[in-house]
């Protein structure tokens, strides 16, 4: 009954380090929010600083569960850091990288129709949608900003 209840207190150990970290994630969004969309705020960082410490803790108890095999405490934690190290890299790997979200990639010939009349001195360009987005007559330019 002992082995259990220290591999559950290790199990709560990690799944504590990383709820705190969630929790300080959200309250530096909270705080700062993300005011510019092209770079990644400073919750991401702090995200990224959780997993990656979370990956130093991950090799640490790697080592003392060598050093100490019959450590069930340790073990418990050495789950849940692994979960999530390895979690964090399946997302990256296969939701990011690999492209599964797709975006328009704004491409001309599939998005986006240019239109090009040299008698009447104009110029189209309208989405799949049909929507104008940039016409021109003659000097005159009519951009529909979204």
């Amino acid at each position: 009954m002992r082995i259990k209840n220290n591999l559950i207190a290790g199990i709560v150990r990690g799944l504590a380090y990383y709820a705190g970290g969630f929790a300080l994630v959200w309250l530096t969004y909270l705080v700062f929010g993300w005011e510019y969309a092209h770079a990644p705020g400073l919750h991401h960082l702090v995200g990224l600083l959780v997993l990656v410490v979370g990956a130093l803790m991950l090799i640490r108890r790697i080592i003392i569960v060598f050093a100490i095999p019959a450590d069930t405490h340790n073990k418990g934690a050495l789950l849940v850091h692994a979960v999530a190290v390895v979690s964090f890299i399946f997302f990256f790997k296969l939701i990011i990288l690999n492209g599964a979200i797709k975006r328009d990639t704004g491409d001309l010939e599939i998005s986006e129709a240019l239109t090009l009349d040299h008698s009447a001195q104009t110029l189209l360009l309208t989405n799949e949608l049909q929507d104008t987005l940039f016409y021109q007559v003659a000097d005159s330019v009519h951009l529909k900003i979204q």
